[in-house]
């Protein structure tokens, strides 16, 4: 990978970071991050019901600070927590239609990425390391 594919990348990873970082919560923890990437591909679309203990389980993080986050998701609208079929003590987390929309847009950040991104034109007498810094600002 060539040192300005790898720019775009890292640059686009930024964007998704201060996408989420907005849209979740004013502290900057990633953990709000975590659980709506686990909850998103731990089981899309199929019959298979991912609790709120299998959720917890797949996550690196101490159980009260998850705890704290999850249900700060399901307060601001972006997980649910509902009963589920057989046992209704087990809890069922399901992302909301808002929690979706948010990290298709992350995707759809991170994609762009992986298009082939014309060079940016440099001046002259513009060194390389000050054309990256000047993109980076755009």
């Amino acid at each position: 990978m060539d040192t300005e594919k790898a720019c775009s990348a890292i640059r686009s990873l930024i964007r998704v970071r201060q996408l989420l970082g907005d849209a979740l919560s004013p502290n900057g923890s990633l953990i709000p991050i975590d659980l709506l990437l686990a909850a998103f591909c731990a089981a899309p679309r199929s019959a298979r019901s991912l609790t709120v203990k299998q959720l917890f389980a797949q996550l690196q993080h101490s159980d009260r600070a998850v705890r704290m986050h999850f249900n700060r998701l399901v307060g601001d609208g972006m997980l649910i927590a509902e009963a589920g079929a057989g046992d209704r003590r087990t809890k069922i987390v399901r992302l909301t239609s808002r929690g979706e929309k948010l990290l298709m847009r992350a995707a759809s950040t991170l994609l762009q990425a992986d298009e082939p991104a014309t060079p940016a034109p440099r001046g002259k007498n513009q060194p390389l390391a000050k054309a990256r810094k000047s993109a980076s600002r755009r």
